[in-house]
């Protein structure tokens, strides 16, 4: 399902793919073997285990046969190893109860609860123009995760590369806030990039900002005027980081 990018000058429609990573130093491909040169796979096991039914943990007895010999193993000689797994949810007395049936609650501050409901899974980039702010925000925050916005559609590529001219000359990006679902939001930087005369728009997502614990003062007046960016400690309304930012930038003018 595609999703639409809005801004106070166009609405288009757009395909979305996660971009990858590219490492700059790729690690070696490490094979692992025995001293007699037999290979070395990891593998998830089980550690603990146990099975229950209608809340009491039962007692169980398995045997193990080796395929080849057809003799009894050792159970001390198993290991389990765990190739597939689910989650079920069960009440306090053991019955199973569907997702479908369960309520949330946020536990407050004085250890009361309020019933909650998960986010919907974002569709809509919409941006409105006092969303779009000086590209060096996004330099405040670590990037989770980016995606690539792109199309097919010779009009739409035409109006994304519009926008993206219009952005890259006021040297802006949109922020807009963003959830895949559940109870988690994020910010979502949208960035337009241009190279070896080819362009495309990028979202960067983000739910992490670095904790700078090695600030100095300035020692002099730099001959160059550094744009500073204001940080925060929790994720606000995006319109509350916008309004900080233009705040800061009106401040030093």
């Amino acid at each position: 399902m595609p999703w639409k990018l809005k801004t106070p000058t166009i609405d288009v429609e757009v395909k979305y793919k996660k971009a990858p990573n590219k490492l700059l130093s790729p690690p070696p491909i490490i094979r692992m073997r025995t001293e007699d040169g037999s290979v070395v796979e990891q593998a998830r096991v089980v550690a603990d285990r146990k099975f229950v039914r209608k809340g009491k943990t039962l007692a169980t007895e398995t045997r193990f046969i080796d395929p080849e010999t057809q003799q009894p193993v050792p159970s001390s000689e198993v290991t389990e190893i765990l190739e597939r797994y689910q989650y079920k949810n069960f009440d306090e007395n053991g019955a199973e109860v569907k997702s479908e049936d369960i309520l949330h609650f946020a536990v407050q501050p004085d250890g009361s609860e309020q019933q909650v409901r998960p986010y919907s899974r974002s569709k809509v980039l919409d941006i409105p123009e006092e969303n779009w702010v000086p590209s060096t925000v996004i330099d405040d925050f670590l990037i989770d995760g980016i995606y690539e916005l792109f199309s097919d559609e010779k009009d739409v590529i035409q109006q994304l590369y519009e926008e993206a001219e219009k952005r890259l000359k006021k040297d802006q990006i949109g922020i807009v806030t963003w959830s895949w679902g559940g109870f988690k939001s994020l910010y979502a930087f949208v960035v337009p990039v241009v190279r070896e005369g080819q362009f495309v728009w990028l979202v960067k997502f983000t739910e992490n900002q670095p904790e700078l614990q090695h600030l100095e003062d300035i020692p002099a007046k730099p001959k160059i005027p550094i744009r500073e960016v204001p940080t925060l400690k929790t994720l606000p309304p995006v319109q509350a980081l916008v309004v900080e930012v233009k705040r800061k930038k009106a401040a030093t003018q």
